[in-house]
Order: C-alpha cells, then structure tokens, then sequence
C-alpha cells in the first residue's frame, strides 16, 4: 500500500516522502550520521534499545566494512534499518524547522511514517520490522521484488508475467514493482527481455504484496491484536502499493516541496520521472544517496525551512 496523512494544513504544502523496501544499501546516511550529532544521537539511540531487545547491533552491520555497492537483502537488516534512517532523518529535519504538512509512504516506509506523525511509537514500529523478518524467514516461501519498466496493466494481461509474478505496486504510470517465488525469477527476467522490457532487481528476497505473504498473518495477528493500527499496517505488508494515486491527492497547480527521507530517494526520483505529469508547481529534494552528496543536499533542504516554519 502507499497512504498519505495530513499533519497540519498550511501553504505552501511540505510533504515528507517515506519510501519503502528496494531503497537500502550499505552504508547509507553514513555521511550524516559521521558529521551531524543530532542524527547520530537518533540513531544510537534507537541502535542500543534494538540491540538489548534483538540481540545484533544494526549500525554496527550498516556501518562495516560492506561499500554501497554490496546489496543489503537481509531483510534482518535492512527492514528495521530503513525505518530507522527514515524516521531520524525526518525528524532531524523537523526539529531544525521543516514541519510538514503531510507525509506519503510507500510499503515499509509507511511504518517510519506513522512513527513520525505520532500514530505509533518508533520502538513498536521497529518491533514490527523485526517480527516481520522473523516471520518471513520462517513461514514465506523464498522470493524476490522487480522493477518493470512497463506499466500496470500491460503487466497484469501479459499471461506469462502473470503465471510468474504478482503486481506489487506502481511507482509511476511507466513502472510496475512485480513479486513472486524465487524459482520464477529467471523465467520471468527472460520473458520480459523477450518483450524487450528494461528491469532490475531489488535487494529484497521477500515477495511482499503478494499472497505469498499470507503464511505469517496469523503470526501478525496473535502478536498485535488489538493494535489499532495492526489491520492497516497488515494490508501494507500485504496488498500492493500505488504511489501515483496517493500523489494524485495533492493539488499539481498549488506550490508544493515534497523531501524524500529514504536511503536512496526513490519516491522523488519516481516524481521527477513522471509518476504524476505535469506538477508544475513543486519542488522535489532527495537527500540521500549510494553515490554521495548528502551533506550538501541536506543543507539545501535546511534553506527551505524559513519558508515552511510551523505557523
């Protein structure tokens, strides 16, 4: 699933982006985390309490001797890790002034997201990326998530696309994330360069957003039942995302900056590749990224915040 939440209404609108699963890799924020205290005391922080309650440091993993270039796939790693560098990113952000208007989430990032505005504590939205990857490992059959650049419906009437994958989700109208088995990844690759389809893989092992999540939802449920937030966040493990129609709830004529926390700012670069046509009127910043530049793009985001004070 992907989902929007208002904060606070205000002009011109500021949107945190809150991406999900096939954004991560080794050593990301690494930059921030060595040069900013306010972030890294964020991320110490929560690192301590995961390592009293998990029993494995994340930032000592995230910050080894592994380069960007090396896939992050243990989802062990990698699920509660992506929420973690979310949700201190936005709030570093947010306690140097930068208070958003509202938040869009897609998949993983929804759980930062929630943590963020409040709707959950940070510990419980960690807890769940943890019991997640303890579930999937045990009870969901091996599997991968692919980026396909064709769109949405041309996947779901290609009969063998269908026979060996399920739709995921869509990040623009050109771009389709498909799931399904491991043993389906091949053939699937081969059928797609036959159609002359462009992909790439994400670093997920994990068929999110298909029914070959279904095995773990008792699980889910014993351990959270009456969360009041367990049923929704079931169906983003569960249930495909659409991040183009939860950006069609913003107004493309009215000034908007939208700011990508995610390790790779994939929700803007899906913005700024067409996922809603014809914005004419926002601003999209990443900030982090494998290939370097963090500092200088936090430092533009920084300049937006007189713009964007909370009234």
């Amino acid at each position: 699933m992907t989902s929007i939440h208002a904060i606070k209404p205000s002009r011109p609108e500021l949107v945190f982006l809150f991406p999900g699963q096939g954004s991560q890799h080794y050593q990301m924020g690494r930059a921030l985390f060595d040069a900013d205290p306010a972030f890294r005391d964020l991320m110490t922080g929560l690192d301590a309490q995961f390592t009293e309650r998990e029993g494995v440091s994340l930032l000592a993993r995230l910050y080894g001797s592994l380069s960007a270039a090396t896939p992050l796939d243990d989802i062990h790693l990698s699920h509660p890790l992506v929420v973690m560098i979310e949700y201190c990113l936005a709030t570093v952000l947010r306690q140097r002034g930068l208070h958003p208007t509202r938040v869009i989430a897609s998949s993983a990032g929804e759980f930062a997201a929630l943590a963020f505005a409040g709707r959950i504590t940070i510990e419980t939205a960690l807890d769940m990326m943890a019991r997640q990857a303890q579930w999937a490992t045990h009870y969901v059959e091996p599997g991968f998530m692919l980026a396909a650049m064709a769109p949405r419906a041309w996947c779901a009437a290609d009969p063998d696309v269908c026979r060996l994958a399920w739709v995921a989700g869509v990040g623009m109208p050109s771009a389709t994330v498909l799931t399904g088995r491991r043993q389906n990844l091949a053939p699937l690759e081969t059928a797609l360069r036959a159609r002359g389809v462009a992909f790439g893989r994400l670093p997920v092992r994990v068929p999110f957003h298909s029914a070959l999540m279904d095995p773990m939802r008792a699980h889910w449920v014993r351990r959270y039942n009456g969360h009041p937030h367990a049923e929704a966040l079931w169906d983003v493990i569960r249930q495909p995302f659409d991040f183009p129609a939860s950006l069609a709830m913003l107004d493309r004529q009215a000034p908007c900056t939208l700011v990508d926390v995610g390790p790779s700012a994939t929700l803007a670069n899906w913005i700024r590749h067409g996922a809603v046509p014809h914005a004419g009127q926002w601003r999209v910043h990443g900030i982090l990224s494998p290939w370097g530049g963090d500092l200088p793009r936090l430092q533009q985001v920084l300049d937006l915040a007189d713009a964007h004070t909370a009234a």
